[in-house]
């Protein structure tokens, strides 16, 4: 089977010739230039000859176009950082306002992917843009003040999520135009340390479902990427995706737990730690015992970006390892 052939049929629980693999890491100097992002992703992806390839720009690209002062990495390892929030006052949501998805630093994205694409040859694997949900670019704007916020003035975030969650439906069609094949949503505040289950339907399930709108209907991947300890896994299927993500090392729910929570698709089971701090042989039997459990119905992924320290070598032993179901 061809690459894009491949994921798309683990995507529809369909049989495949063996299980997709996808990795990513941050490239946090390299990120802040499209030619950067897509030289840093396309080299990473050729190194593992990867199935799926997932484009992850700054965390904060999405929230720049409102103000957000960004303080840009001098290195590949180190995150970049916001100065300050750009919303202190509950008065804040109401001013803002739907940008354009073609303009500033959505543009770069863009641009990067476009690059991406254009490089890509003969049985290239299919592109995931990264996408933030509306709540998640809310906290990157105000903090820890969102939470007040939710108590004291719903009104108010709520007229802002309602413009956050319309940008980030224009990008992603934008995305899509520009020649990604999928969006892989990130829904960073789904889960029980964080909010109660009825402000998560409320204030995160509401907005992420406008988010995914526009492309819902288009016959496109989505995976839906639900980070964080104890996440509200069943609100995934509520979503229009083909597949969920999320940290399952220490979390619920474990792999074996997720099969029977939701009919979609599992993407990941190869945690960060793991990857760092096991053996090639250990990182190879692990791989091999995912598949033996999930068979169709897995992309084998890492639950969060890849540690700069894992070992290559650990990487490598996922490439050669027989992931056939044979």
């Amino acid at each position: 089977m061809k690459k894009q052939e491949r994921v798309y049929a683990a995507m529809d629980g369909q049989p495949v010739d063996r299980i997709p693999l996808s990795l990513w890491r941050h490239f946090y100097k390299q990120n802040q230039t499209p030619t950067g992002l897509a030289s840093a992703t396309l080299a990473f992806y050729q190194q593992y000859n990867l199935d799926l390839i997932k484009l992850t720009p700054d965390d904060y690209y999405a929230v720049q176009d409102w103000g957000a002062t960004i303080v840009l990495s001098k290195d590949d390892d180190i995150p970049s950082r916001l100065k300050k929030n750009v919303i202190t006052k509950p008065e804040g949501w109401r001013n803002l306002t739907t940008l354009n998805p073609t303009q500033g630093r959505y543009a770069q994205e863009l641009e990067a992917i476009r690059l991406v694409v254009s490089q890509l040859g003969d049985n290239a694997a299919p592109l995931l843009m990264t996408l933030f949900s509306p709540l998640t670019l809310a906290y990157q704007l105000a903090g820890d003040q969102l939470f007040e916020h939710l108590q004291s003035h719903p009104t108010d975030v709520h007229i802002g999520l309602a413009t956050i969650a319309e940008t980030t439906s224009r990008f992603a069609d934008a995305a899509l135009e520009a020649g990604a094949n999928g969006i892989f949503f990130v829904s960073q505040l789904s889960h029980a340390g964080i909010l109660s289950e009825e402000l998560c339907q409320t204030f995160v399930v509401r907005y992420d479902l406008i988010a995914l709108e526009r492309v819902k209907s288009q016959p496109v991947p989505l995976v839906l990427y639900l980070p964080g300890a104890n996440p509200y896994f069943e609100t995934a299927n509520q979503y229009p995706v083909h597949a969920i993500s999320w940290q399952n090392h220490d979390n619920i729910p474990s792999v074996q737990a997720a099969l029977t929570l939701t009919e979609k698709t599992l993407m990941g089971g190869l945690n960060g730690q793991f990857l760092e701090q096991s053996s090639p042989d250990e990182v190879s039997t692990k791989a091999r015992a995912l598949v033996t459990q999930a068979r169709e119905r897995l992309i084998l992924a890492c639950t969060e970006a890849i540690s700069a320290k894992t070992p290559s070598e650990n990487l490598a032993a996922i490439t050669v390892e027989d992931r056939s179901l044979s």
